[in-house]
């Protein structure tokens, strides 16, 4: 009788064991595409937003390099204020990766952001490009 005892509860602690194994490989992958899915809005317009202010910035600069003059100074100045937009970028980037988000996460959002904002692959060779 006593074995039989044994048995029951040492095959009830291994599906117990078994059972938090399983829930412990399901939940963080649940987890990951719920958080995706519930930010993903969110963060595609702020990176979408911080794309067009770096880009405006860095035309500012240039403009500003080619032609001084104070209409391009303040240009330049308007395009710096419109860098906060990168610092609602960062921040959110930030309370993602604290709620469990790594960067393949947020690399996968931005090119579906990049993506959804694209018309055609020009757009998206254009967004991609490195220009000097």
């Amino acid at each position: 009788m006593r074995s039989i005892s044994l048995r029951s509860s040492w095959l009830r602690y291994a599906l117990v064991l078994a059972g938090g194994v399983v829930i412990g490989q399901l939940i963080p992958p649940l987890w990951t595409w719920g958080v995706i899915r519930i930010a993903e809005p969110a963060y595609q317009e702020a990176t979408y937003r911080c794309d067009r202010s770096m880009r405006a910035h860095l035309l500012a600069k240039q403009k500003l390099e080619a032609a001084p003059s104070a209409e391009t100074v303040r240009d330049l100045e308007a395009s710096e204020i419109a860098l906060i937009d990168c610092q609602d970028y960062d921040l959110l980037r930030k309370r993602l990766m604290l709620i469990g988000l790594d960067e393949t996460a947020l690399g996968y959002m931005a090119l579906k952001a990049i993506e959804a904002k694209a018309t055609d692959l020009q757009d998206v060779i254009e967004i991609h490009e490195i220009r000097y």
